[in-house]
């Protein structure tokens, strides 16, 4: 009796599981954390222990609807900081603020496991400040760019029921369009410089392996 309703109740989750969850009308809202610290130390040619430390923070969020069956269009925020610091030499400071359009396609693979594939248009605003000692004074460097793609990528979606999913992004392309300018001195002087740039990118496999997590309605 006790494996007869195990059976039944395995049956009625195998069917909950797939249920189609990216069908025509549906809603998704997709959050991603990505935190990491790493930290370093080495003794430099003085005897001197020299430590470093790193702390990377990202975090999105986006909202997707499907316009029809297995296609979603979709819009994205992003916001990242990353500083390093090391022991009487240089502290950086990096923020990341950005924001990206998207189309995605999804491909059945097995069950409720999809590979899709897709394109995206994105914005990014950065600032970065670094600082260091120099003699008696603060050299500074202060950083702000602006940067434009387009691109194309792709990956797996495991749906694992018709409220919630799993997303990763193994593979991508991006043609990118970036402006900066730059603003270095010390307590006695400054100066500025400007530089654009052009440039096409390609990423292998396994690449940027974090998950997305989508919440469906």
């Amino acid at each position: 009796m006790k494996k007869k309703l195990l059976i039944t109740a395995m049956a009625v989750l195998c069917l909950g599981m797939t249920g189609f969850a990216q069908t025509k009308g549906t809603n998704a809202l997709s959050f991603g954390i990505n935190a990491t610290t790493s930290k370093n130390s080495y003794i430099n040619p003085n005897q001197t222990e020299q430590k470093t430390e790193q702390k990377s923070n990202l975090f999105s969020l986006g909202y997707g609807y499907f316009i029809k069956d297995d296609s979603k269009i979709g819009i994205d925020a992003t916001y990242g900081q990353n500083t390093i610091n090391s022991t009487g030499l240089t502290e950086q400071t990096f923020k990341t603020y950005g924001a990206s359009l998207s189309y995605q396609k999804y491909f059945p693979i097995v069950k409720t496991l999809f590979a899709y594939a897709g394109g995206r248009a994105g914005y990014a605003y950065g600032t970065q400040n670094q600082s260091q000692p120099l003699n008696s004074n603060n050299l500074s460097q202060d950083y702000t760019s602006n940067s434009y793609s387009l691109g194309a990528y792709g990956g797996v979606t495991w749906f694992l029921g018709k409220r919630f999913a799993l997303e990763t992004s193994l593979l991508s392309a991006d043609i990118a369009y970036n402006s900066s300018e730059q603003t270095q001195g010390t307590n006695l002087t400054s100066y500025k410089t400007k530089n654009t740039s052009f440039n096409f990118s390609s990423q292998g496999l396994i690449n940027n392996l974090g998950f997305k997590i989508y919440i469906l309605f």
